[in-house]
């Protein structure tokens, strides 16, 4: 065991001190308050309640509390029973992985065995808590308090107490707290349970199988150590200053960073999470879920059609699989345009059936946007870049696309997407109308433009911005 750099006794110190600091803290800023104005009824009021927190963590008084009391009203473990109901009742379980946990697991298979936590959960009466923040408290770089525990250090029983058999009691008490071995784990009403068949092909009849009781309990030290992970790559100082610097100062050499897409929570134990359990409490409740998606094809259905699919040789998705998604909607355009008349009602028609157009033409786009994976328009040689800034927004987020970002974000590529529309739409017209096709010209070409641009702002106002 390395040396410790303060002595077991100053740790006891040390936490003891920091939870007089954490209760007396609004007391503290009053009382100083308080001797700036030379209060003096207000001077012996605060420092009389104090006194009286201070009394409550002399180190004999807290620590014969801790293992008379705290000790009994916490469960401790990796693996928690209410963080699959708040209500549960059920055992928690400490998981220790062991070489042959590791061994006879596929390394593929990720869970509570790949990392080595220092983390221990907790949960029972909320009053008890501060033994588990004290178990958790950081003696140095390596140790904390527990593992002076678990370890039977000699110098931290000798710290617990002046007699020596009664440090050893309060020593054993916390570590058998800390192992929480359990000979017959007990289950809860609120608890999920499975029933495994341990012989469904030997046993000959019904009453001849037997089973395993399969109780899944919630490993709140994983997700925990996960929740951490994530925070930590996803909001350093490092990777936010790199994300912003990529926009701020693009003439300046850049860092890489993280991104991470299609990221979830669920909210475990509402509005009190520490009733699930301590770690649970310093989540705020938040569980991350990472996605576990099929890959997403491009020819997936949207709103039952049957499909649109962008071939890897195409140019523009202003092309022949679009008509052909949009028929129906294109028919209508076709039937107001041979409506001649100059009215009210027509032109209403003609523009209610081009927002259609619009509006199936924007939910594709928006699928492509949104499902497809961040970079998949770079297999997409022949693609134009204009397309591939508004249809593949999240590559703009890759490493190594700073380029693609900074011409994205001028929104100058805007301005061809509609001319594209225009001008696939002028081209369907000449097609189906070829005797007036000399006609179809700059009116059209302009009031095709004037609409889809009316479309990209009503999209906007309702958050949507399909060109964002």
């Amino acid at each position: 065991m390395e040396k410790l750099e303060i002595s077991a006794q100053s740790a006891i110190n040390n936490f003891l001190q920091s939870q007089i600091n954490k209760k007396t803290e609004k007391e503290q800023k009053q009382l100083a308050k308080a001797r700036e104005d030379n209060d003096y009824i207000k001077i012996s009021t605060l420092s009389e309640k104090i006194a009286d927190i201070e009394s409550k963590f002399q180190a004999e008084i807290w620590l014969d509390n801790a293992v008379n009391k705290m000790a009994k009203q916490l469960k401790f473990g990796t693996h928690i029973s209410k963080g699959i109901h708040p209500d549960a009742k059920g055992d928690n379980v400490s998981f220790q992985p062991t070489a042959e946990h590791i061994a006879n697991l596929p390394q593929h298979i990720i869970g509570s065995h790949s990392i080595n936590s220092q983390f221990i959960d907790a949960n029972g009466n909320a009053a008890a808590l501060p033994l588990a923040s004290f178990f958790d408290f950081q003696i140095d770089d390596n140790y904390k308090i527990k593992d002076l525990i678990l370890q039977d250090n000699t110098d931290f029983i000798s710290s617990l107490h002046a007699d020596k058999e009664q440090a050893i009691t309060y020593q054993q008490t916390f570590k058998s707290a800390l192992l929480n071995n359990i000979e017959q784990p007990i289950s809860h009403e609120r608890n999920k349970q499975t029933l495994w068949v341990n012989n469904a092909y030997s046993a000959s009849q019904l009453e001849d199988l037997n089973y395993t009781a399969i109780v899944p309990l919630y490993p709140s030290v994983f997700t925990f150590e996960i929740y951490q992970k994530i925070n930590e790559l996803r909001y350093s100082e490092e990777n936010k200053l790199a994300r912003e610097n990529r926009y701020k100062k693009p003439s300046e050499p850049q860092m890489p960073y993280v991104s991470m897409f299609d990221l979830a929570t669920v909210q475990l134990g509402g509005t009190k999470p520490q009733n699930v359990s301590q770690l649970m409490s310093k989540q705020g409740g938040r569980n991350y879920l990472l996605p576990s998606l099929p890959p997403p094809s491009i020819s997936r259905n949207i709103d039952d059609n049957e499909g649109f699919r962008l071939s890897k040789f195409a140019k523009s998705i202003f092309s022949k699989p679009l008509k052909y998604q949009c028929q129906k909607d294109i028919k209508r355009v076709f039937e107001v345009v041979e409506d001649t008349r100059n009215n009210v009602d027509v032109r209403d028609k003609r523009k209610n059936a081009l927002d259609v157009v619009l509006q199936t033409l924007f939910s594709f786009a928006e699928y492509m946007r949104t499902a497809l994976p961040a970079g998949w328009s770079k297999d997409y040689k022949e693609l134009s870049m204009a397309e591939k800034y508004w249809l593949d927004p999240m590559r703009a987020e890759l490493e190594g696309e700073e380029e693609f970002a900074q011409i994205r974000k001028q929104g100058e590529w805007i301005d061809e997407i509609i001319n594209s529309f225009a001008s696939w739409l002028n081209a369907l017209l000449k097609e189906q109308f070829p005797q007036h096709k000399n006609d179809i010209a700059d009116t059209e070409f302009i009031e095709w433009e004037r609409e889809i641009e009316d479309m990209k702002k009503q999209y906007q106002r309702s958050g949507k911005g399909v060109f964002l």
